[in-house]
């Protein structure tokens, strides 16, 4: 399902040319899709209002945040809103602590050429977890994900302690609910789809469970659950090399997914790069590629 899905080559212009929203557009035409680039260019109190239904309340309210003013323990700058006049990205995040540096919560979407929507970067973590360092090698530089460093010490106390590849912390299990939200914003926005591009295998796995197909990487998803068979050439590649290599990683999406970013998807000639995937509103699309995945 989905594995060839086409993708319209040429923008469909749907939305009125000027970065401003006319005055009476909103009221004329409720099915015709809102860019983020027409909302950036609002006064910051209509900004406020529209991109404020992206965060739930009850995430919110955990940390004594008010929903609506975004006050909280430390006053103002718990949630920092980011969409600036002139460009196509919004981003949300949000803090326990003003000033912290670190974010509880951080939502990016982004305009796609196509007149849709990308789901840019979702984050979100429990501040009283166990954390690691995974974002930082041993000499403070940055990992990015551990695509151009790894701090290998952080990933084996990450893995062991039950976190997923680029998790620093726990989650706060509300991915669904801001999911949920996220699909609401985008129907009252004129908007019927939205885009992203699964970090890890973990990820992947988790969007399939919430109901996403694949725009590109469904047939990469079916060849790494078939090559983590016994007698697979992943299967064969657990030998123990590293502590991201056990012979019993196959039987868990975790497990697959530490070996995936030790590299082992070169025993098959392929890298996790250039999967997409799509979420249709109000639509699950019943896409499972880990149908021999134990646990």
């Amino acid at each position: 399902m989905f594995r060839n899905l086409r993708v319209r080559k040429q923008p469909k212009k749907h939305a009125p040319e000027k970065e401003r929203l006319p005055r009476d557009w909103l009221g004329q035409n409720a099915d015709v899709p809102t860019s983020l680039r027409q909302i950036n260019g609002l006064p910051d109190a209509a900004k406020k209002r529209i991109y404020r239904a992206l965060v739930p309340p009850a995430l919110l309210g955990r940390f004594g945040i008010n929903p609506v003013t975004w006050k909280g323990p430390d006053g103002d700058g718990h949630v920092l809103l980011s969409a600036r006049a002139g460009t196509g990205v919004a981003s949300i995040a949000l803090r326990r602590r003003v000033g912290s540096g670190r974010d509880v919560f951080y939502l990016e979407l982004e305009d796609t050429s196509m007149s849709g929507i990308n789901l840019n970067f979702l984050l979100i973590r429990d501040p009283d977890g166990p954390c690691f360092h995974t974002d930082r090698d041993q000499e403070g530089n940055p990992t990015l994900f551990g695509t151009v460093h790894r701090n290998l010490d952080a990933e084996v106390q990450a893995m062991q302690a039950g976190l997923a590849p680029g998790q620093v912390c726990q989650g706060l299990r509300a991915s669904q609910q801001v999911l949920q939200h996220l699909e609401a914003f985008l129907v009252s926005n004129g908007h019927s789809a939205y885009f992203l591009e699964p970090l890890t295998y973990t990820s992947a796995w988790l969007f399939e469970r919430r109901g996403f197909a694949y725009v590109r990487g469904h047939r990469l998803m079916d060849e790494i659950d078939r090559e983590f068979q016994p007698g697979g050439r992943l299967h064969r590649a657990l030998d123990g090399s590293s502590p991201f290599r056990q012979p019993d990683q196959w039987q868990s999406v975790r497990g697959r997914a530490w070996s995936i970013h030790d590299g082992i998807l070169t025993a098959i000639g392929e890298s996790w790069d250039g999967l997409r995937m799509i979420w249709q509103v109000g639509r699950h699309q019943g896409v499972e590629t880990l149908q021999r995945c134990l646990n």
